[in-house]
């Protein structure tokens, strides 16, 4: 009887490789998975956009009216440090992801080796059947390795490392829209200054007309000295208020040359602000702000994307109990003289499959499992607590908001009224029916009045900005926040 031989010996071959695999995935049963508990608390389901298109597509400052601050917030963009890094990180991040995924794929080499050596006449075999002397030795191999990614870790921890990406994506718009609001801050607070150095500046004339009048009365013996020493404090004291306010006009220019990523010196080519911005710059506020206006906030997208990532984690820590399967192959040639490398019956060759399972661990991936759901449970609460701090501070913002109009209104009837009296203060003084002294008294109180007026409009304008903030970048034009 004829036997094929052939045929017989891979029949065990792949029995005993089979059986292997089943043991493996049998004996996954004596590593206990335990079953991660539900959360109590999930992300809240806020409206996914993309941060870039909520902050850098729509250029809310243009509403400021200023040429010059434009220019500042594209040098800005182009030299801030803090985007730099914002940019690095996210960099960092996709190729975090690059590298998972090259991980996952099959990974092909080619290894060669050749050296001079000598084998022991004394070790293994007879000297008669060992090389004699020195001789060349080669190996050159095509090598074939690939992970079975059966139970998805491979696949859990590219989805974390492309969700974190994303996070850092919204990390790099929010490093963005922090920017651009530190900018205008400081850019309204200039422009305030100088109006305040302005008024500054006229009560300083107006103190010295007042003692230039002390001065004459005392001359005509009508005055005394103390009420000159009075009137001539008045004019260092006004003085000394314009000094202080070039200080802050000086340091406030120093804050938007660092802000824009420039040296000191740069403050020196800042010219005055010329902000245009009407109450309608930056549009109508929505009539009802909820979670999904709220959510295209960066700092909130990127919590969200944060959480998911986390989840993913978890997943990735549920694969790890199950069996390592690797395919792994090499063919090549090997050959005791390297002119034989690649000559016939040189060929060797290997194909079959690795495979590890965790058996006793001590409880580490057990704790790693606990450390992840512990992971997630913390990212879903950093969102929620994002998503609380935002409603507020939309909240307090338009609270802030209704109350400035009423005292703006007020403040500018106010205004109003002083300039009329000024203006019949002049005309009496004209006239010759009333002295210069009571004519200076009623400018101070213009002077005072527009003072207010013009902190009550700088802080105005501070709210809108800090409202774009606070809702991830300019409301107008998505009002309508149902969800698709």
């Amino acid at each position: 009887m004829i036997h094929d031989r052939s045929s017989s010996s891979l029949k065990p071959r792949s029995a005993v490789a089979i059986t292997a695999l089943l043991a493996a995935v049998a004996l996954s049963a004596c590593t206990t998975i335990p079953q991660s508990a539900p959360f109590a608390s999930e992300p809240s389901q806020a409206k996914k956009v993309n941060p870039i298109d909520s902050v850098n597509g729509e250029l809310w400052w243009k509403g400021l009216g200023d040429a010059q601050l434009q220019t500042l917030l594209t040098q800005a963009f182009n030299n801030s440090p803090s985007l730099a890094m914002a940019e690095a990180r996210l960099n960092q991040a996709q190729a975090a992801v690059s590298q998972f995924r090259a991980s996952s794929a099959p990974q092909v080499g080619l290894n060669a080796t050749a050296y001079e050596g000598k084998q022991s006449y004394n070790y293994l075999f007879p000297k008669e059947a060992v090389p004699q002397g020195y001789k060349d030795y080669g190996q050159a191999t095509l090598s074939f390795n690939w992970e079975l990614d059966f139970w998805g870790k491979n696949r859990a921890a590219i989805a974390a490392a492309s969700t974190n990406a994303q996070a850092a994506a919204a990390d790099a718009a929010q490093a963005r829209l922090v920017l651009s609001t530190a900018i205008a801050n400081a850019y309204i607070e200039l422009d305030r200054l100088y109006q305040e150095r302005d008024l500054a500046e006229r009560a300083v004339a107006i103190r010295q007309d007042s003692a230039h009048l002390v001065q004459q009365k005392l001359d005509n013996g009508v005055s005394n000295q103390a009420q000159n020493e009075q009137a001539r404090a008045g004019i260092y004291a006004a003085q000394a208020d314009l000094d202080a306010l070039d200080e802050q006009i000086d340091l406030n220019k120093h804050l938007i040359a660092m802000l824009t990523g420039a040296a000191p010196d740069f403050a020196a080519t800042l010219k005055r602000p010329a902000l245009a911005a009407t109450p309608e710059a930056f549009g109508a506020v929505p009539e009802r702000i909820d979670l999904n206006l709220i959510g295209r906030r960066p700092d909130v997208i990127a919590a969200r994307w944060r959480a998911e990532a986390a989840s993913a984690h978890i997943k990735q820590a549920h694969a790890a109990f199950y069996p390592n399967i690797n395919l792994a192959a090499y063919v090549g040639g090997q050959a005791l003289g390297l002119n034989k490398l690649f000559s016939s019956g040189s060929d060797i060759g290997q194909v079959g499959p690795a495979i590890s399972l965790p058996l006793f661990d001590g409880g580490a991936l057990k704790a790693n499992l606990k450390s992840a759901e512990s992971e997630h449970a913390l990212a879903i609460a950093s969102y929620n607590q994002d998503v609380l701090v935002a409603m507020q501070q939309v909240a307090d913002t338009l609270t802030s908001q209704k109350a400035l109009k009423s005292r703006l209104d007020n403040s500018e009837q106010a205004l109003t009224a002083y300039e009329k009296a000024y203006s019949l203060s002049k005309l009496r003084y004209d006239g010759g029916l009333s002295d210069y002294t009571t004519l200076l008294v009623a400018e101070q109180s213009l002077l005072n009045q527009r003072r207010v007026v013009a902190d009550l409009r700088s802080r105005a304008l501070t709210l809108d900005v800090a409202l774009i903030k606070s809702l991830g970048g300019t409301y107008a034009g998505n009002t309508d926040t149902s969800t698709n």
